[in-house]
């Protein structure tokens, strides 16, 4: 029931326009930092942009701005079953609730993992 209940929830997170609308937002702000002048994240001056410091800072920045971002599409996890009035229909079958819980945030950490990569 594990795999069922992950696969469904990492599916659905993926296909979520929150979740595409940040993966794009986070891409085309890490592209346009690295490759044009006018956005800059992070300290400037005498600092290359793609030296190792600026790297490390913007990844540091972005990092920090998607653990937020991370907690819009995935806090609906929490409460859809019981919004949506499927919560007692879960409840009255078989599934353990360790399978249940345990694969609703499987599923879900597995989408945020792969939405941070998306940052160059």
């Amino acid at each position: 029931m594990f795999g069922s209940i992950f696969r469904f929830e990492l599916f659905y997170q993926l296909r979520n326009p929150v979740f595409i609308v940040t993966a794009l937002i986070f891409f085309l702000l890490t592209f346009g930092a690295v490759t044009l002048e006018d956005i800059q994240i992070g300290s400037g001056g005498n600092i290359h942009v793609n030296s190792p410091y600026a790297i490390a800072q913007t990844v540091l920045i972005m990092s920090l701005f998607y653990m937020f971002a991370t907690t819009a599409f995935v806090a609906n996890v929490v409460v859809r079953d019981d919004e949506s009035g499927f919560g007692p229909m879960v409840r009255s079958t078989r599934v353990s609730k360790f399978d249940y819980l345990l694969g609703r945030f499987t599923g879900a950490f597995v989408a945020a993992l792969a939405g941070f990569p998306r940052c160059p």
